[in-house]
């Protein structure tokens, strides 16, 4: 996608956001993924703090369109004659306000990421690219946006008291007096995030970086059903009469208790769930298999099938670690790229196969994973910057 269109597609979103205060899912992980990116989260903030955004979508709604169009008419001499109008002005005046509101949230845009190295697209070469930890985000059941930064320590809702402490979300069942909420909240992780949150029945979830989570404010009924895209590990609270199911756009997941992880990435093309401890029902289509501790179903356009894994490896993240065992290289630097926040390029396509066993501190500089790996295998690699974008090639 053009910077341009793309630039027109964010603007589009904060204008919904602000002005009908809810986002689908798909919308607001577009606009996390964006968000993720420091100098965007100060853009947004000057284009949120314009307090005539809402006034004037407020004005427009407000207008008297036949009356307006009547005086509009008699301000430019306007006469009645049978004549074809090429163009439905009254129409077009009912619609130009949104139009109006957009073009001039886009020139904001425009103008605050518009540079000299920007509009030359300059590439730069840098040394390396610093892991920096950006703030999710929970959309309430309300429609409500809430920025999770670390001093938003409490957060009040209609559905109940929810505290922010320590990168975990818990919520207050009190808080609800006996009422039982059938809201909705999304949790959404940006690039660059992990973050925990403790569901009603006390189910903890952590979910990774790039990931959204969908869930009741509470739990009711014989099913917990939670939708998930991206990469989460669950440690699910025990309860027969009611079994947890975590619901992917590829598969679902089916727990009476239980701690396992589930990776289900849209640009993997991948669904994996691997288990650690309990016994969990996976299921794709017409096909269900179950696992046992220390096994991993995984599915790529060619069923599930079954395999022995270590559970540790695939539970790292979690911890702050990457942890890859003879894992090939394209797959380890893609899922680098959803923390570090870079797009990765392969000079030779046989390159992407080399195999590499290791564990890498998330909180370190990317540099230093790629000096190993240029080491051992005997490969050169480049960090660019584009803008705000930043590239890895790998090369022989």
């Amino acid at each position: 996608m053009s910077s341009g269109k793309k630039e027109i597609m964010i603007a589009a979103l904060i204008r919904k956001q602000l002005l009908v205060g809810e986002l689908s899912m798909e919308e607001n992980a577009l606009l996390q993924e964006w968000l993720s990116v420091p100098e965007n989260q100060e853009y947004y903030q000057k284009v949120i703090d314009l307090e005539t955004l809402k006034s004037k979508e407020r004005f427009y709604n407000e207008v008297n369109i036949d009356l307006a169009f009547e005086k509009i008419k008699e301000k430019i001499g306007f006469i009645d004659s049978p004549v074809i109008p090429l163009f439905n002005f009254k129409k077009i005046w009912k619609y130009a306000a949104v139009l109006i509101l957009l073009a001039g949230i886009s020139s904001v845009f425009f103008y605050m990421n518009t540079n000299e190295d920007q509009l030359t697209n300059k590439e730069v070469v840098v040394k390396s690219i610093e892991p920096k930890y950006n703030n999710p985000t929970l959309v309430l059941a309300d429609g409500t946006v809430v920025s999770l930064e670390p001093k938003k320590e409490k957060i009040v809702s209609k559905n109940g008291v929810i505290s922010n402490v320590n990168h975990v979300l818990v919520y207050d069942a009190k808080a609800l007096n006996g009422k039982v909420s059938t809201g909705e909240n999304t949790l959404i992780v940006p690039v660059g995030g992990i973050y925990a949150v403790s569901l009603s029945d006390g189910t903890k979830v952590w979910l990774n970086s790039k990931s959204t989570l969908k869930y009741p404010v509470e739990f009711s009924g014989k099913t917990r059903n939670v939708t998930l895209e991206g990469e989460a590990y669950f440690e699910v609270s025990k309860n027969a009469q009611s079994p947890f199911t975590v619901k992917t756009k590829s598969g679902d997941v089916t727990v009476l208790g239980t701690h396992f992880n589930v990776s289900a990435y849209a640009e993997d093309q991948n669904f994996e769930t691997t288990l650690a401890e309990g016994k969990v029902k996976v299921s794709e289509e017409n096909q269900s298999v179950i696992l046992n501790p220390g096994q991993q179903a995984r599915s790529k356009n060619s069923g599930l099938r079954v395999v022995d894994v270590d559970a540790a490896v695939y539970t790292a993240w979690k911890d702050g670690k990457f942890y890859f065992e003879n894992e090939n290289l394209k797959n380890i630097l893609n899922k680098m790229a959803r923390w570090y926040n870079f797009e990765v390029k392969f000079q030779q396509k046989e390159l992407e196969q080399i195999k590499f066993t290791g564990i890498v501190l998330k909180d370190e500089p990317i540099d230093r994973f790629l000096d190993i790996i240029s080491k051992t295998s005997n490969i050169k690699y480049k960090i660019t910057k584009v803008n705000q974008a930043y590239e890895v090639t790998v090369t022989k």
